[in-house]
């Protein structure tokens, strides 16, 4: 289901204002009146408009989505901005201020939002945590024409947003599981990555710091997975057991080797450098978490494998 309204809505995220010749266009020059001769968007044409949530791996981090919007009508429109929302999460908001995109018949375009912040109270906990089964919803605002022709802004609610490869659920589980680990620890690496010499191999050693949280919950460290750059001297798909020892004192130092030589492998890193935690709370499996590596140490660790690998310099 889609419904329209005019103009702008409290309940909406809107751009404040638009930038160079389309606010001009949508604002009259600021005289209160549109100087262009096209109306808002009708309510046929904003019944063909469909959402999906799409999010690539260099925006896990920061926690940022894509509104993928397609235009399945027979109207050029701008798409201006956007803003979701989903059971579980707080109100979005834009990270990409002042586009201003033509959405063609046919075509699809991309809004980029960050997530609000995730409601846990109540949601089950554990590794394989849904998000319930409410539908998301999104806000779209556009205008009819392109360019310095545009129609007035037009705020758009499409219902049943797409979400075909659960981006919402899996930053949900992520975001629940840091609230409720974060309660008991501070889980930081440390700013450099010193290589030694283990078994007649270079090996990194990457520390991970805990630091209890007075009175909060009690965080066990029960895994610590590999990633596409770094792997256990051992063996295996991460470290266990006896490796994370350490942790009753707050540190555990990882030894790590390359996971691979080829060069593109740094050159397009995405999440190689976030260490993978998997950890309980009080004796209850928590979904996986991801601990960044300060700048020093992904330099010191980029060093190592181009080093280990004997890539020309």
């Amino acid at each position: 289901m889609i419904s329209v309204t005019r103009g702008r809505t409290a309940t909406v995220v809107v751009l404040a204002s638009l930038i160079g010749a389309a606010a001009v266009a949508c604002t009259g020059g600021g005289t209160g009146t549109t100087s262009s001769t096209l109306g808002p968007v009708p309510d046929g044409v904003a019944a063909h408009l469909s959402v999906e949530v799409g999010q690539g791996r260099t925006q896990y981090a920061d926690r940022e989505i894509l509104l993928s919007v397609t235009n399945g009508s027979d109207e050029t429109m701008t798409l201006l901005a956007g803003a979701l929302q989903a059971d579980g999460f707080g109100p979005s908001h834009p990270t990409k201020e002042g586009r201003t995109i033509a959405l063609r018949p046919g075509t699809t375009r991309d809004v980029y939002v960050g997530l609000g912040e995730a409601e846990c109270a109540g949601f089950p906990a554990g590794p394989d945590e849904p998000v319930p089964d409410a539908a998301p919803s999104a806000t779209i605002t556009l205008a009819l024409g392109e360019y310095d022709d545009l129609g007035p802004a037009t705020d758009v609610v499409v219902d049943d947003v797409d979400d075909p490869s659960g981006h919402l659920a899996r930053n949900h589980a992520v975001d629940c599981a840091r609230a409720a680990v974060e309660a008991g620890v501070g889980l930081t690496t440390d700013a450099d990555v010193p290589v030694e010499t283990r078994d007649g191999e270079p090996t990194a050693l990457v520390t991970l710091e805990i630091e209890p949280v007075a009175g909060g919950p009690e965080v066990t460290i029960d895994r610590i997975g590999g990633t596409t750059l770094m792997a256990n001297p051992g063996g295996g798909s991460g470290w266990t057991g006896r490796d994370l020892a350490g942790q009753g004192s707050g540190r555990i130092t990882l030894p790590v080797v390359p996971a691979r030589c080829d060069a593109h492998a740094v050159g397009e890193d995405k999440r190689g450098t976030f260490l993978p935690v998997y950890a309980s709370v009080d004796g209850e499996p928590q979904h996986v978490i991801y601990v960044p590596m300060p700048d020093s140490g992904r330099a010191d660790l980029f060093d190592f494998i181009a080093d280990s690998c004997d890539w020309p310099e």
